[in-house]
Protein backbone atom coordinates (compact mmCIF):
# COMPACT_ATOMS: atom_id res chain seq x y z
CA UNK A 1 0.00 0.00 0.00
CA UNK A 2 2.08 2.37 -0.84
CA UNK A 3 2.04 6.15 -1.10
CA UNK A 4 -1.04 5.98 1.03
CA UNK A 5 -0.24 9.35 2.09
CA UNK A 6 0.00 10.99 -1.39
CA UNK A 7 -3.41 9.28 -2.11
CA UNK A 8 -5.17 10.75 0.95
CA UNK A 9 -3.84 14.39 -0.40
CA UNK A 10 -4.51 13.86 -3.90
CA UNK A 11 -7.85 13.02 -3.06
CA UNK A 12 -8.59 16.11 -0.73
CA UNK A 13 -7.19 18.32 -3.23
CA UNK A 14 -9.40 17.14 -6.23
CA UNK A 15 -11.98 16.54 -4.28
CA UNK A 16 -11.96 12.95 -6.54
CA UNK A 17 -11.80 9.15 -6.06
CA UNK A 18 -12.84 9.76 -2.58
CA UNK A 19 -14.48 6.02 -2.50
CA UNK A 20 -11.23 4.03 -3.87
CA UNK A 21 -9.04 6.06 -1.00
CA UNK A 22 -11.42 4.88 1.27
CA UNK A 23 -11.06 1.02 0.00
CA UNK A 24 -7.24 1.43 0.50
CA UNK A 25 -7.45 2.86 4.08
CA UNK A 26 -9.45 -0.50 4.72
CA UNK A 27 -7.33 -2.51 3.10
CA UNK A 28 -4.10 -1.07 5.10
CA UNK A 29 -6.18 -1.03 8.25
CA UNK A 30 -6.53 -4.82 7.56
CA UNK A 31 -3.27 -5.65 6.98
CA UNK A 32 -2.52 -3.85 10.36
CA UNK A 33 -4.49 -6.33 12.09
CA UNK A 34 -3.00 -8.83 10.48
CA UNK A 35 0.20 -7.80 11.61
CA UNK A 36 -0.67 -7.32 15.08
CA UNK A 37 -1.94 -10.75 15.29
CA UNK A 38 0.86 -11.96 14.14
CA UNK A 39 3.46 -13.55 16.62
CA UNK A 40 6.23 -12.62 14.55
CA UNK A 41 6.38 -9.31 16.19
CA UNK A 42 6.91 -8.17 19.62
CA UNK A 43 4.55 -7.20 21.73
CA UNK A 44 6.35 -3.17 21.96
CA UNK A 45 6.04 -3.30 18.06
CA UNK A 46 2.49 -4.51 17.97
CA UNK A 47 1.83 -1.51 20.01
CA UNK A 48 3.27 0.53 17.45
CA UNK A 49 1.01 -1.57 14.97
CA UNK A 50 -2.25 -1.03 16.75
CA UNK A 51 -1.45 2.92 17.42
CA UNK A 52 -1.29 3.65 13.33
CA UNK A 53 -4.36 1.56 13.48
CA UNK A 54 -6.16 3.89 15.33
CA UNK A 55 -4.95 6.98 13.72
CA UNK A 56 -6.24 5.39 9.87
CA UNK A 57 -8.93 4.76 11.58
CA UNK A 58 -9.70 8.38 12.55
CA UNK A 59 -8.19 9.21 9.17
CA UNK A 60 -11.19 6.71 7.65
CA UNK A 61 -13.84 8.23 9.22
CA UNK A 62 -12.81 11.99 8.76
CA UNK A 63 -12.85 11.27 4.86
CA UNK A 64 -16.03 9.87 4.82
CA UNK A 65 -17.39 12.75 6.60
CA UNK A 66 -16.08 14.97 4.45
CA UNK A 67 -17.19 13.10 1.22
CA UNK A 68 -20.80 13.26 2.48
CA UNK A 69 -20.69 16.67 3.64
CA UNK A 70 -19.43 17.77 0.35
CA UNK A 71 -21.63 15.85 -1.39
CA UNK A 72 -24.62 17.97 0.11
CA UNK A 73 -22.78 20.61 0.88
CA UNK A 74 -22.11 21.65 3.99
CA UNK A 75 -18.95 23.74 2.97
CA UNK A 76 -17.59 24.57 5.95
CA UNK A 77 -18.12 21.54 7.95
CA UNK A 78 -16.54 19.85 5.17
CA UNK A 79 -13.27 22.19 5.32
CA UNK A 80 -13.23 21.40 9.09
CA UNK A 81 -13.30 17.84 8.08
CA UNK A 82 -10.42 18.22 5.69
CA UNK A 83 -8.54 20.22 8.23
CA UNK A 84 -8.51 17.67 10.47
CA UNK A 85 -7.34 15.05 7.79
CA UNK A 86 -4.66 17.16 6.70
CA UNK A 87 -3.52 17.77 10.58
CA UNK A 88 -3.55 13.84 11.06
CA UNK A 89 -1.37 13.27 8.19
CA UNK A 90 1.30 16.42 8.91
CA UNK A 91 1.73 14.65 12.59
CA UNK A 92 2.73 12.00 10.63
CA UNK A 93 -0.87 9.50 10.92
CA UNK A 94 0.27 7.86 7.85
CA UNK A 95 3.78 6.37 8.32
CA UNK A 96 6.56 5.99 6.29
CA UNK A 97 8.33 2.97 8.55
CA UNK A 98 9.46 -0.46 7.21
CA UNK A 99 9.44 -3.76 8.44
CA UNK A 100 12.94 -6.14 7.92
CA UNK A 101 12.78 -9.70 8.65
CA UNK A 102 15.42 -10.80 10.55
CA UNK A 103 16.35 -15.06 10.19
CA UNK A 104 17.82 -16.73 13.25
CA UNK A 105 20.94 -18.48 11.10
CA UNK A 106 20.64 -21.70 13.02
CA UNK A 107 19.82 -25.21 12.24
CA UNK A 108 16.14 -24.17 12.55
CA UNK A 109 16.42 -21.71 9.55
CA UNK A 110 14.91 -23.05 6.59
CA UNK A 111 15.02 -22.06 2.99
CA UNK A 112 12.31 -19.61 3.32
CA UNK A 113 13.92 -18.03 6.64
CA UNK A 114 16.78 -17.71 4.37
CA UNK A 115 14.99 -15.71 1.38
CA UNK A 116 13.25 -13.63 3.75
CA UNK A 117 16.20 -12.45 5.54
CA UNK A 118 16.65 -8.87 5.25
CA UNK A 119 13.83 -8.51 2.92
CA UNK A 120 11.80 -5.16 3.66
CA UNK A 121 7.93 -4.81 3.72
CA UNK A 122 5.83 -1.39 3.24
CA UNK A 123 4.31 -0.64 7.11
CA UNK A 124 1.14 -1.11 5.50
CA UNK A 125 1.63 -4.59 3.44
CA UNK A 126 0.41 -7.94 5.41
CA UNK A 127 3.95 -9.72 6.92
CA UNK A 128 3.92 -13.62 6.25
CA UNK A 129 4.11 -15.37 9.44
CA UNK A 130 6.92 -18.14 10.48
CA UNK A 131 7.51 -20.59 7.62
CA UNK A 132 7.53 -23.48 10.39
CA UNK A 133 6.60 -24.15 14.35
CA UNK A 134 10.17 -24.05 15.09
CA UNK A 135 11.14 -21.61 13.63
CA UNK A 136 12.11 -18.12 15.47
CA UNK A 137 12.88 -15.39 13.26
CA UNK A 138 11.46 -11.78 14.08
CA UNK A 139 10.78 -8.39 12.40
CA UNK A 140 11.40 -5.80 13.57
CA UNK A 141 9.35 -1.83 12.75
CA UNK A 142 12.51 0.26 11.64
CA UNK A 143 11.12 4.00 12.10
CA UNK A 144 11.27 6.39 9.36
CA UNK A 145 10.69 9.98 11.05
CA UNK A 146 11.34 12.59 8.08
CA UNK A 147 7.52 12.31 7.70
CA UNK A 148 7.12 14.24 10.93
CA UNK A 149 9.19 17.26 10.05
CA UNK A 150 7.39 20.54 9.10
CA UNK A 151 4.50 20.20 11.16
CA UNK A 152 5.27 23.55 12.97
CA UNK A 153 5.57 24.79 10.12
CA UNK A 154 2.60 23.98 8.34
CA UNK A 155 0.44 25.25 10.79
CA UNK A 156 1.63 28.56 11.33
CA UNK A 157 1.26 29.09 7.27
CA UNK A 158 -2.37 27.08 7.83
CA UNK A 159 -3.15 29.84 10.92
CA UNK A 160 -1.63 32.59 8.64
CA UNK A 161 -3.83 31.73 5.84
CA UNK A 162 -7.42 31.19 8.04
CA UNK A 163 -6.34 34.94 9.41
CA UNK A 164 -6.05 36.31 6.31
CA UNK A 165 -9.06 35.05 5.00
CA UNK A 166 -11.10 35.91 8.14
CA UNK A 167 -9.63 39.68 7.94
CA UNK A 168 -10.61 39.60 3.99
CA UNK A 169 -13.97 38.31 4.75
CA UNK A 170 -17.40 40.66 4.67
CA UNK A 171 -19.32 40.06 7.85
CA UNK A 172 -22.25 41.88 6.54
CA UNK A 173 -22.12 40.15 3.17
CA UNK A 174 -21.42 36.39 3.99
CA UNK A 175 -24.02 33.77 4.40
CA UNK A 176 -23.69 31.36 7.80
CA UNK A 177 -23.03 27.82 6.56
CA UNK A 178 -25.58 25.08 8.22
CA UNK A 179 -23.54 22.86 10.63
CA UNK A 180 -24.37 19.05 11.08
CA UNK A 181 -22.60 19.10 14.67
CA UNK A 182 -24.79 16.48 16.61
CA UNK A 183 -26.11 17.72 20.40
CA UNK A 184 -24.74 16.57 23.30
CA UNK A 185 -25.97 12.86 24.49
CA UNK A 186 -25.69 11.47 28.06
CA UNK A 187 -24.58 8.06 27.75
CA UNK A 188 -26.34 5.55 29.77
CA UNK A 189 -25.84 5.37 33.55
CA UNK A 190 -23.35 3.21 34.73
CA UNK A 191 -24.77 -0.33 36.11
CA UNK A 192 -23.77 -3.17 38.61
CA UNK A 193 -22.37 -5.84 36.84
CA UNK A 194 -23.40 -9.89 36.33
CA UNK A 195 -21.77 -12.27 39.45
CA UNK A 196 -18.48 -13.83 38.10
CA UNK A 197 -20.43 -17.56 37.60
CA UNK A 198 -23.09 -15.58 35.06
CA UNK A 199 -20.69 -13.68 33.23
CA UNK A 200 -20.68 -13.52 29.29
CA UNK A 201 -17.85 -14.63 26.61
CA UNK A 202 -16.21 -11.84 24.17
CA UNK A 203 -17.51 -12.48 20.61
CA UNK A 204 -13.84 -12.28 19.56
CA UNK A 205 -10.47 -11.41 20.92
CA UNK A 206 -9.06 -8.04 19.33
CA UNK A 207 -7.91 -4.69 20.29
CA UNK A 208 -10.82 -2.37 21.51
CA UNK A 209 -10.63 0.49 19.01
CA UNK A 210 -14.35 2.27 19.92
CA UNK A 211 -14.91 2.54 23.68
CA UNK A 212 -18.95 1.97 25.24
CA UNK A 213 -20.05 5.69 25.57
CA UNK A 214 -17.77 7.68 23.41
CA UNK A 215 -19.21 11.01 22.08
CA UNK A 216 -18.98 10.57 18.15
CA UNK A 217 -19.71 13.59 15.65
CA UNK A 218 -22.82 12.80 15.38
CA UNK A 219 -24.19 10.57 18.10
CA UNK A 220 -22.77 9.00 21.54
CA UNK A 221 -21.31 5.31 20.59
CA UNK A 222 -23.71 2.99 22.43
CA UNK A 223 -21.60 -0.08 21.87
CA UNK A 224 -17.50 -1.48 21.62
CA UNK A 225 -15.47 -1.93 18.18
CA UNK A 226 -13.28 -4.63 18.53
CA UNK A 227 -10.80 -4.77 15.67
CA UNK A 228 -10.36 -7.88 13.85
CA UNK A 229 -9.34 -8.76 10.45
CA UNK A 230 -12.46 -9.21 7.80
CA UNK A 231 -13.50 -12.96 8.41
CA UNK A 232 -13.04 -13.68 12.28
CA UNK A 233 -15.21 -16.60 13.60
CA UNK A 234 -17.97 -14.39 15.80
CA UNK A 235 -19.11 -16.37 18.84
CA UNK A 236 -22.25 -16.08 20.57
CA UNK A 237 -22.09 -13.87 24.17
CA UNK A 238 -24.47 -16.32 26.04
CA UNK A 239 -27.24 -18.96 25.23
CA UNK A 240 -30.15 -17.22 23.59
CA UNK A 241 -32.47 -17.27 20.50
CA UNK A 242 -31.87 -15.33 17.17
CA UNK A 243 -34.10 -12.63 17.11
CA UNK A 244 -32.32 -11.68 13.89
CA UNK A 245 -29.95 -12.61 11.17
CA UNK A 246 -29.20 -10.75 7.53
CA UNK A 247 -29.98 -7.71 6.36
CA UNK A 248 -27.58 -5.45 4.51
CA UNK A 249 -28.17 -2.09 6.26
CA UNK A 250 -25.43 0.68 4.70
CA UNK A 251 -26.48 3.22 6.99
CA UNK A 252 -25.67 1.37 9.88
CA UNK A 253 -24.92 -2.07 11.25
CA UNK A 254 -24.50 -3.31 7.35
CA UNK A 255 -25.04 -6.99 7.68
CA UNK A 256 -25.79 -7.57 11.36
CA UNK A 257 -27.11 -10.80 13.75
CA UNK A 258 -29.45 -10.02 16.76
CA UNK A 259 -29.50 -12.60 19.41
CA UNK A 260 -31.86 -12.64 22.63
CA UNK A 261 -31.12 -13.93 25.97
CA UNK A 262 -32.91 -14.58 29.11
CA UNK A 263 -31.22 -13.12 32.51
CA UNK A 264 -33.19 -13.60 36.04
CA UNK A 265 -36.56 -13.40 33.79
CA UNK A 266 -35.66 -10.18 31.84
CA UNK A 267 -34.54 -10.46 27.99
CA UNK A 268 -31.71 -8.73 27.35
CA UNK A 269 -29.97 -8.73 23.62
CA UNK A 270 -26.78 -8.76 21.45
CA UNK A 271 -26.29 -7.38 18.42
CA UNK A 272 -23.13 -8.20 16.19
CA UNK A 273 -22.94 -5.36 13.66
CA UNK A 274 -20.49 -4.68 10.53
CA UNK A 275 -20.63 -8.89 9.38
CA UNK A 276 -19.06 -9.96 6.07
CA UNK A 277 -20.90 -12.90 6.51
CA UNK A 278 -23.73 -14.91 9.07
CA UNK A 279 -24.61 -18.74 9.36
CA UNK A 280 -27.92 -18.75 12.11
CA UNK A 281 -31.47 -18.22 11.22
CA UNK A 282 -34.36 -16.29 13.24
CA UNK A 283 -35.52 -18.38 15.83
CA UNK A 284 -32.55 -20.62 15.73
CA UNK A 285 -31.56 -21.71 19.30
CA UNK A 286 -28.02 -20.84 20.00
CA UNK A 287 -25.64 -22.11 22.49
CA UNK A 288 -22.78 -19.36 24.01
CA UNK A 289 -19.29 -19.77 22.10
CA UNK A 290 -21.31 -21.14 19.34
CA UNK A 291 -20.10 -19.56 15.53
CA UNK A 292 -22.51 -17.36 14.34
CA UNK A 293 -21.26 -15.17 11.89
CA UNK A 294 -17.61 -13.66 10.77
CA UNK A 295 -16.73 -10.18 10.52
CA UNK A 296 -16.17 -7.86 8.50
CA UNK A 297 -16.09 -4.44 7.18
CA UNK A 298 -20.17 -3.95 5.71
CA UNK A 299 -22.34 -0.98 6.42
CA UNK A 300 -21.80 2.48 7.92
CA UNK A 301 -17.98 1.27 9.02
CA UNK A 302 -14.53 2.75 8.94
CA UNK A 303 -12.58 -0.68 8.45
CA UNK A 304 -12.42 -4.09 9.16
CA UNK A 305 -13.98 -4.58 13.18
CA UNK A 306 -16.86 -5.81 15.03
CA UNK A 307 -19.55 -3.64 16.80
CA UNK A 308 -21.61 -4.93 19.37
CA UNK A 309 -24.04 -3.23 21.71
CA UNK A 310 -26.13 -5.37 24.49
CA UNK A 311 -29.41 -3.56 25.23
CA UNK A 312 -31.90 -4.65 28.17
CA UNK A 313 -34.99 -5.41 26.84
CA UNK A 314 -36.59 -6.28 23.40
CA UNK A 315 -34.66 -5.42 20.12
CA UNK A 316 -34.19 -1.39 20.27
CA UNK A 317 -34.21 -1.51 23.94
CA UNK A 318 -31.76 0.71 26.46
CA UNK A 319 -28.04 0.17 25.61
CA UNK A 320 -25.80 -0.66 28.45
CA UNK A 321 -22.12 -0.91 29.07
CA UNK A 322 -20.73 -4.53 27.45
CA UNK A 323 -19.10 -4.79 30.89
CA UNK A 324 -21.77 -5.23 32.70
CA UNK A 325 -22.11 -8.91 31.05
CA UNK A 326 -18.80 -9.60 29.86
CA UNK A 327 -15.18 -8.74 30.87
CA UNK A 328 -13.11 -6.71 27.73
Amino acid sequence: MAKLKEKIQQALKHDRQLENTLDDISESQENLLKNHSNPVFNQKDKNKILKKFSELQSIGKYLHRYKKLNENNYNQDAQEEKENIETILLKGGISYNKYIWHSENSENTCDVCKSLDGKEFDFYEEVPERPHPNCKCTVEIVEDTSSNGDFERAKEENSNTNRISSENQNPQTSTPQPTSKAPQLNPAPKTPTLPQSQRWIKPCNGPIVGQYGEQRSTHVHNGIDIAVPVGTPIKAVADGTVYYAGANDPKGYGQYVIITHKINGKIVTSEYGHLSSWNVHAGEQIKQGQIIAKSGNTGHSQGPHLHITIREGVYKGTPVNPNKYFDY
